[in-house]
């Protein structure tokens, strides 16, 4: 069967010049029966569909059993035309269809000379009785009317049933920051597919969407939150379809204007007065589109604009410990922190799309999209890599370049045989330089200083895509097959620990070391926070962290390699030493696929097919899988008219998370014959600099301290030998990882109960497996290794748990296992599931008002979050331990947007009244102790006692956005004003997005556990009331535990003018 199939999809791509298969999920589909008015099937009916914007005229003909279908239609206003000798021609208008929809309209013929041709105008049926997927439009009028401040289509998407902000990279800025991240029931947000006119828009290093139309050039889009249509792939959660607009054979055009500023906007929580509180915002364009040549070509462009200056907002522990660290930063010789800065935002944004009509049967459309963005000063005051806040020295510039250029062609071969080919060319360079070099100061989940380790600096990726689907129409079998290629090149920079990482857990720790670096600083502690937590000699360092570039390949010398400037610390690393941290990596995607949509009788069909997936260019890094056979079946089964009831399940599979092979591939492991270590990737030897660990506690080897001091006045960077001993680390993906998956399975009942009015209710189903998480490799067992080449003594020899030490937790030696440094080990072994039952209501838009709402109540399980240090497993020796809930849970939440539209006989007319009002249950946070309690290493990972992951609820999250909006027809025909003004989050509640989870101290304190935002025992410990801690801790609690540290926004407003023709 597969030969079968792949065979049929080579022969097609062979006949069209190549295109891509997931162009068919870009368009629309209208099927239906022809009758006579006896209920009599009428064969070989003529059908046509008309399209009322552009006069396209699509063709079929009905079967045996008067079933017709027309397929591969555009998003748009359509009029149907149904003939056949011997009756009345039958005629309909005004039929909107949608992306993606597989709209249902039956038709009755009357008999000739009875009466005239039968016109009727109404609206596409609101149930589709043969779709099978879960999925949701968001329109038009959505798009152009609803409050969205930001104007990105991902803020659409979360007005849709079960998707929720993604939360995989909280404590993480591997991926990139500035986009919005999604998560799809329950599923990791790096996991999802975007398509733009079916071109795919996934940035493959990160697993981010790339550049988007402005939303002025957005048609619809539709997001498929469960499919089981084999056209669909390289996704584990959902998937966004976007269409963007074209011109018509009427000139129309817009200019516009959104615009914000603080002085009517309220005041954060972390921002109260004097703090500096700028947000100025201006969002500004045109469109423009029409037709070239009538009912043949047309034409549309789109210029948007976006200048945006605020001022970023900082966790308490930096205000009121500012004096104390920028006394400590001064001491270590580095500029003091300046809170005055302003977060900038320069963005441009192009768009232009011809379509073209190549004869009767054949339909050309290209568009060309760009992005530059000129962003300052970005991660301040956001959660960075190691679950610490940024402050402005750990800042980065955005410096965006993102381009694409695709062109679709629909050739309708005969009635019943339509091809669709696609070609993409995109290229996205995208720079992340950060706004100094300093060296990096990690206070653990609570704040970063300097040149932060999880970012990448730099991600350029150039995709050229072709592929190509065909849709063939047999009785009742509507039948889809086709394949996609992508070749995709990456550049991909990633300086690591440059220039060092000096971790100090806690603020009196970089005082600690401060004072030691310079002892005449004499710089007192802040009594409230606790002592450091570490033994004496430590000077509040426990690890520091190096990458040192090798200079040569293999053969090299150790010594100084480079010498950084310490006068303002202007470089992380040399700029001739990119080479050294940088990885180039061509590789590829292929998929095949066959489906086929079975008209099984009058009220039910199937939709079953296969999919395979396979990616090339990665066998340096892993043995890439060939086992991406995907089954998928659904079925809709529709018991009259008014209702549906769809059921499904399907094999999805996702593509290898490559962020950590770009980490892991330049990097020099040390040598460690005989160690018992996953396999790593081939070539290692070819690597270009070493990651070196310094622990403290190391016989005979210079404590982190003193390392980080010399490099503090020195900025030399020195290499060691690869095979020295507690030094040279390394991190890797294990080679024999299969690739991630999910089982999906769903039921959906819909029920019309009025025009255009729908109740819904479903359950979905997702169990993924093979995710990517991270464990050490280089720890000590608590009994230690007695025999074999690398021996180790047991915990016991260096002293037993202090005093209060949680029952039953493992208690390390703080002594690497082998002779090297931290060892970080990426593996496809996680595991998540997501149980979501959905209640919908829908209103299409009517003369007085449209809506929609839905309510979700969800559990998302899973046994890590990601592949950072925050992420790695309290005990790496009891990972099954992980299994909690997860970051991505959302356990209620209810969305709801709706217009109001003014009655045209009163003054309310023109007058549009437009709401989003977003309920949601709090996200869970985990208790953190904020040091390396149990001594394995790493400090951002050990909870308090033996409590498991996201036991905290922080904030629950509610508002009301809303847009008040008035039209003004003026003089000139078709001409008209609109004025808006918006309010987001209306009623100004203080919506806390991240609360401060370092506890400070190994076990619960006083018998009193907090357990959610703002409860009892969380205000007890702000309020200094908890006493009885564990008598080698602090004597209290963190005060700031549980309160905000990232905040959503306060009430905005933002006034908008629009002129339209």
């Amino acid at each position: 069967v597969v030969l079968i199939i792949v065979c049929l999809t080579t022969g097609v791509l062979m006949f069209a010049n190549s295109a891509f298969a997931q162009a068919v999920i870009a368009v629309a589909q209208l099927n239906g029966t022809a009758r006579d008015t006896s209920g009599s099937v009428v064969a070989n009916a003529s059908v046509s569909l008309r399209n009322l914007d552009t006069n396209r005229t699509y063709t079929s003909t009905s079967d045996a059993s008067g079933y017709y279908i027309v397929p591969n239609l555009p998003p748009g206003s359509y009029e149907l035309n149904v003939t056949y000798t011997g009756f009345e021609p039958f005629l309909q208008s005004g039929i909107q269809l949608r992306v993606g929809q597989t709209a249902t309209l039956d038709v009755t013929l009357t008999v000739q000379g009875r009466r005239e041709v039968l016109e009727v105008t109404s609206q596409t049926p609101a149930i589709e009785p043969t779709r099978t997927e879960i999925s949701n439009v968001i329109e038009t009028r959505q798009i152009q009317g609803l409050p969205i401040s930001g104007r990105l289509f991902t803020d659409f998407a979360l007005l849709t049933p079960g998707v929720t902000t993604g939360r995989t990279s909280v404590g993480s800025t591997i991926t990139e920051f500035e986009v919005t991240r999604v998560s799809f029931a329950g599923m990791r947000d790096l996991s999802n597919q975007v398509t733009v006119d079916g071109a795919d828009n996934i940035n493959t290093a990160t697993g981010s969407q790339r550049a988007t139309p402005p939303q002025e050039a957005v048609q619809e889009f539709r997001v498929v939150n469960n499919s089981f249509g084999a056209e669909y792939g390289r996704a584990l959660g959902g998937i966004v379809n976007i269409v963007t607009k074209s011109g018509t054979n009427t000139l129309h055009g817009s200019v516009y204007d959104y615009f914000q500023n603080n002085a009517l906007n309220a005041r954060s929580l972390l921002q109260p007065a004097p703090q500096l509180n700028v947000l100025r915002q201006n969002q500004f364009g045109f469109t423009l589109g029409g037709p070239i040549k009538q009912d043949k070509t047309f034409y549309f462009l789109n210029y948007e604009g976006q200048r945006r200056g605020e001022s970023p907002t900082y966790t308490p522990v930096l205000l009121n410990n500012l004096a104390l660290i920028n006394a400590s930063k001064a001491a270590l010789g580095i500029a003091r922190e300046n809170l005055g800065i302003l977060k900038t935002k320069d963005n441009d944004y192009g768009f232009a799309r011809l379509d073209h009509e190549l004869g009767a049967r054949n339909q050309l459309s290209v568009r060309y999209n760009i992005e530059n963005s000129r962003n300052l000063n970005q991660l301040v005051g956001a959660t960075l890599d190691g679950g610490g806040i940024g402050a402005p020295s750990s800042g980065h510039n955005v410096f965006l370049s993102d381009q694409s250029l695709a062109g679709t062609l629909t050739s309708q071969i005969r009635s019943n045989l339509v091809n669709t080919a696609l070609g993409q060319y995109a290229r996205r360079h995208y720079n992340f330089p950060g706004v100094t070099g300093e060296p990096n100061l990690d206070i653990p989940n609570e704040l970063l200083f300097g040149h932060n380790f999880g970012v990448l600096d730099k991600i350029w990726e150039t995709r050229i895509q072709g592929s190509d689907s065909m849709s063939w129409i047999s009785g009742k079998h509507f039948v889809r097959f086709g394949a996609d290629v992508n070749h995709v090149r990456n550049y991909v920079l990633w300086p690591g620990f440059t220039p060092i990482r000096i971790i100090l857990p806690g603020i009196n720790c970089l005082v600690d070391f401060a004072n030691f670096v310079s002892s005449s600083a004499r710089i007192p502690s802040n009594s409230a926070a606790g002592p450091c937590p570490l033994p004496p000699g430590a000077n509040g360092v426990p690890i520091a962290f190096q990458s040192a570039p090798l200079g040569t390949a293999v053969n090299f010398t150790p010594g100084v390699v480079e010498r950084l400037s310490t006068n303002g610390w202007p470089n992380a690393y040399l700029p001739e030493q990119e080479k050294n941290f940088s990885v180039n990596l061509n590789h590829g995607y292929y998929g095949f696929f066959v489906q086929d949509q079975w008209k099984f009788s009058e009220k039910l069909t199937f939709n079953y097919g296969l999919r395979y997936d396979f990616e090339s260019g990665l066998s340096d890094q892993m043995d890439v899988s060939h086992k991406g056979f995907q089954p998928r079946v659904g079925l809709a089964y529709s018991p009259d008219r008014k209702t549906v009831i769809r059921a499904g399940f399907g094999l999805l599979n996702d593509r290898y998370a490559l962020s950590f092979l770009f980490i892991t591939y330049p990097q020099r492991p040390a040598i460690l014959p005989n160690a018992d270590l996953p396999p790593n990737r081939r070539g290692a030897e070819s690597a270009v600099y070493e990651l070196n660990a310094y622990p403290f506690g190391i016989p005979g080897a210079p404590t982190p301290a003193q390392f980080a001091r010399d490099f503090l006045r020195t900025g030399a960077v020195v290499s060691t030998s690869v095979s020295a001993p507690t030094s040279v680390g390394y991190s890797y993906t294990d080679r024999h990882s299969p690739i991630p998956y999910s089982e999906q399975a769903s039921l959906e009942i819909n029920r019309e109960i009025g025009r255009g009015f729908t109740i819904g209710a479903g359950y979905l189903f997702v169990a993924a497996h093979h995710l990517l998480r991270s464990t050490l490799g280089n720890l000590c067992p608590v009994q230690g290794i007695s025999s074999g080449p690398y021996p180790c003594p047991p915990a016991s020899a260096f002293g037993s748990p202090p005093s209060g030490y949680p029952a039953g937790k493992n208690f390390y030696s703080g002594i690497p296992r082998y002779p090297a440094g931290l060892i970080c080990c990426n593996d496809l072994t996680g595991n998540s599931v997501y149980h979501g039952g959905t209640l919908q209501v829908n209103k299409t838009a009517s003369k007085y008002m449209n809506l929609n709402a839905s309510y979700t109540l969800s559990h998302t399980l899973d046994d890590g979050t990601f592949a950072t240090f925050i992420s790695v497993p309290e005990d790496v020796f009891r990972r099954g331990l992980e299994r909690a809930t997860s970051n991505q849970d959302a356990r209620h939440r209810f969305v709801t947007n709706f217009s109001l539209f003014g009655p045209s006989n009163t003054f309310l007319r023109n007058f549009t009244l437009s709401n989003i009002v977003i309920l949601q249950s709090p996200r869970p946070f985990t208790l953190f102790v904020g040091f390396d309690a149990n001594k394995d290493l790493i400090d951002v990972s050990d909870r308090v006692g033996n409590l498991a992951r996201n036991t905290y609820e922080g904030d629950s999250f509610k508002t009301w956005d809303i847009r008040l909006t008035r039209s003004i027809n003026l003089p000139r025909e078709g001409t008209r004003l609109e004025l808006a003004a918006d309010a987001f989050n209306l009623l100004d509640r203080a919506n806390v997005d991240e609360v401060v989870g370092v506890y400070g101290t190994y076990n619960v304190c006083g018998g009193r556990l907090p357990r959610q935002y703002k409860d009892a025992a969380s205000r007890a410990i702000q309020a200094v009331q908890v006493g009885g801690c564990p008598a080698a801790g602090p004597p209290v609690p963190n005060p700031l535990f549980g309160t905000p540290r990232t905040m959503f926004n306060p009430r905005q407003l933002q006034m908008s003018v629009k002129l339209l023709f």
